[in-house]
């Protein structure tokens, strides 16, 4: 039983005056986690009516002490629910100084570290605080969302399989474990604890959601829309699953889902879901050729997300054009032939990076994996660093050690993706910012910038739903002005690298496929292979929402789908340069 299950058991012994059989209920409780308050109530109420003076006073003295320990915890946690860190720490530390490494507080301080964006004090917590506390389960848990957080994939595997064995771990950890188990592309661990999960009816909808994720992520199409299915008849409310419904190709929305949908968005409160039932609904408006209705639909879940993710610009574009001008002088040495040759594919999202990556991918020499974070992720713990200076990532102040360190945390990061192939592709929209970045760590990598009409890349990117990160999408003018910026980057980096960035356009792709693919493997010092013009054959994994598309040969259909919507898009084609 749980510490709260029996405290509730002891409790209804003692309303039934069963005092020795609630004493003996509750006293392990109280010798192996005593940080229970109600324990320690239940059992000075029982020395109360056992008579027993000086065991009620100790009890009871015990109780105040801990309740009142318990409120102030409870007080800095809801400070770190409302984002206030600092009176957060000052009681994490006020409690750690009575009760040295209390559990608890350590894992309230891990996360307060975390919110501070010091994920080496953060996973340092969570490790001493497994170390110190072994028997308590909250800092496993803790530990493992660390890991999680951090991006230790393969040490929060081993990790959780080797606890399972020393404490009981909540259901969260092993949806960690699955979450894992994705992000190393082991699809197949991933399903079966998905399914455990939905076997202990842990959260039934989000299982049955994660589930069909993985189904359409390694082509299961239809098993995709079942699991999506049975998600929606769980929880009808469902904004998700009606959304990856949308995103299927494949999928017709009934007149059954569309009446489902109508009825939702009247009743639901919560933003995001709504949002998610908004852009749903469009698209089976779309599909019943109802541009007018759609578009309302849209317009409508752009204006709530934009309402719960505004977009915010900052100086990191304008101060990589005005103080990265050249290359950098303390670039990494070049990687060997023996080591990898890398190949980083950017672009706008939407804009056709997935079929590049697929057709690269399906040669015999090349690994992909997913969208990986870990150039951002390094960009920006250069940009914290405690350096003045204008120069983004502090370029001009790190050593070439300093550089070369995290080029080989990079190729650690990739390691366990690749299947030791010579060629390995980063196919990371957003890192059109980190050229200069990437250049300096890997001079030798291939850059390519794939570039889709402007037009059809707004459309599809007004119209697409975005799981975080891509808040300028939600409105036309913050869209316009993100694109813009991303062409004027882009030619400053052709500028500072002349050569060394192969664009390849997407009209140019689908109009003479033989003739651009033939380029770009050249461009790749490849011999192009007949799997590559076959991409559509290709059984990879694939992790973007252009997983349907990339399992079917070329097609012409969307590059003009924004023409049925160009009386309502002025605002966004008339500030694109």
């Amino acid at each position: 039983m749980s510490p709260p299950e029996i405290i509730q058991l002891a409790n209804n012994l003692l309303q039934q005056n069963k005092l020795q059989q609630a004493k003996k209920l509750i006293l392990p409780l109280i010798q192996s986690a005593p940080e229970h308050h109600q324990a320690w109530q239940i059992l000075a109420q029982i020395h109360r009516q056992l008579k027993e003076q000086e065991q009620y006073q100790q009890a009871t003295k015990q109780y105040e002490m801990i309740a009142w320990f318990n409120q102030r915890l409870d007080k800095a946690n809801q400070h770190l629910l409302n984002k206030e860190l600092k009176p957060a720490e000052t009681i994490a530390h006020e409690l750690l100084n009575l009760v040295t490494n209390e559990y608890r507080v350590l894992v309230l301080l891990s996360k307060i570290a975390f919110q501070a964006s010091d994920l080496k004090t953060y996973l340092a917590i969570t490790s001493h605080n497994i170390n110190i506390n072994n028997t308590k389960s909250a800092a496993y848990d803790a530990h493992i969302e660390a890991l999680f957080n951090t991006k230790q994939y393969l040490e929060l595997i081993s990790f959780y399989n080797r606890s399972t064995t020393l404490v009981t771990l909540l259901p969260k950890s092993q949806s960690l474990l699955a979450a894992a188990y994705v992000k190393m592309m082991d699809f197949k661990n991933a399903f079966l604890n998905y399914q455990s999960l939905l076997n202990k009816n842990y959260h039934p909808a989000y299982c049955n959601l994660r589930l069909g994720n993985i189904e359409k992520i390694v082509g299961n199409n239809q098993s995709a829309i079942a699991f999506y299915c049975k998600a929606i008849k769980l929880a009808p409310h469902i904004g998700e699953a009606y959304w990856n419904l949308a995103n299927l190709k494949t999928y017709t929305f009934t007149q059954l889902n569309v009446a489902n949908l109508e009825q939702q968005i009247t009743i639901d409160s919560n933003k995001l879901n709504k949002a998610q039932l908004h852009f749903a609904l469009a698209k089976a408006y779309e599909q019943q050729n109802r541009y007018e209705d759609a578009f309302l639909q849209l317009k409508i879940s752009n204006d709530l997300q934009k309402s719960l993710t505004p977009y915010i610009t900052n100086d990191f574009n304008e101060r990589c054009k005005n103080y990265i001008t050249k290359k950098a002088a303390n670039e990494v040495l070049p990687l060997s032939e023996s080591e990898v040759q890398l190949i980083f594919i950017v672009s706008l999202p939407r804009s056709g990076s997935t079929l590049i990556e697929q057709i690269l991918a399906s040669h015999s020499h090349v690994d992909a994996s997913y969208e990986l974070s870990e150039i951002n992720s390094i960009a920006v713990e250069l940009e914290n660093l405690q350096i003045k200076s204008n120069v983004p990532y502090k370029l001009s102040s790190l050593t070439q050690e300093h550089l070369a360190g995290l080029a080989k945390r990079y190729l650690k990061f990739i390691e366990p993706l690749r299947n030791n192939k010579p060629y390995f592709i980063d196919k990371q929209p957003v890192n059109f910012q980190h050229i200069a970045l990437i250049k300096t760590l890997f001079p030798n990598a291939k850059i390519i910038d794939v570039q889709r009409d402007k037009k059809a890349t707004a459309w599809s990117l007004y119209k697409h739903s975005f799981s975080q990160g891509h808040s300028y999408s939600y409105d036309q003018e913050d869209l316009a002005h993100y694109m813009n910026e991303y062409y004027k980057l882009m030619t400053h980096w052709h500028t500072v690298y002349p050569d060394e960035i192969y664009t390849i356009n997407y009209e140019n792709l689908v109009n003479n496929f033989t003739e651009t693919v033939n380029a770009l493997f050249q461009h790749c010092n490849l011999v192009v292979e007949q799997a590559c013009y076959e991409f559509y054959n290709n059984q990879r994994p694939v992790l973007t929402p252009s997983s349907e598309q990339v399992r079917k040969p070329i097609y012409k259909e969307a590059l003009t789908d924004w023409k049925n919507y160009a009386n309502h898009l002025t605002p966004l084609l008339n500030r694109l340069n």
